[in-house]
């Protein structure tokens, strides 16, 4: 194992730390209810968002070059050649969780918040708990 291998393993398990803490934070400051709710929600959302992206990339507002990020997303996605491989138990993911949603953020960024919003309506907090 190299040094930059393995200072490519700490910063992965570091970021999976983080976020793992603020998962963990956010939930404490919920009662039970709303951590069901808010966890439901979560998984719902995931589950819609191929779906929607898709959706946005086939609106016609929106800009060539983010279809493009979109695509080739899905193509890095679905493509069984990745730089950690996916057999290895804990770190085969780790590249998908830190590389998809910062591609995902900079995709956001290219979008006009008109056609996001139309495709990634709000959620309000009187939504969330109603339901």
């Amino acid at each position: 194992m190299t040094w930059q291998s393995l200072g490519i393993i700490t910063l992965v398990t570091g970021f999976v730390i983080v976020v793992v803490s603020l998962i963990w934070w956010r939930r404490s400051t919920l009662s039970r209810a709303e951590a069901i709710v808010f966890l439901r929600d979560q998984g719902l959302d995931l589950i819609r968002l191929p779906g929607r992206l898709r959706r946005v990339a086939a609106d016609p507002r929106t800009p060539r070059r983010a279809r493009w990020w979109l695509i080739g997303l899905a193509v890095y996605i679905a493509s069984p050649i990745d730089p950690i491989p996916d057999f290895i138990p804990v770190l085969g993911y780790a590249d998908e969780l830190v590389i998809v949603p910062l591609v995902l953020r900079h995709i956001r960024r290219m979008i006009p918040d008109e056609i996001w919003s139309e495709y990634f309506p709000q959620r309000t907090a009187s939504n969330t708990l109603d339901s």
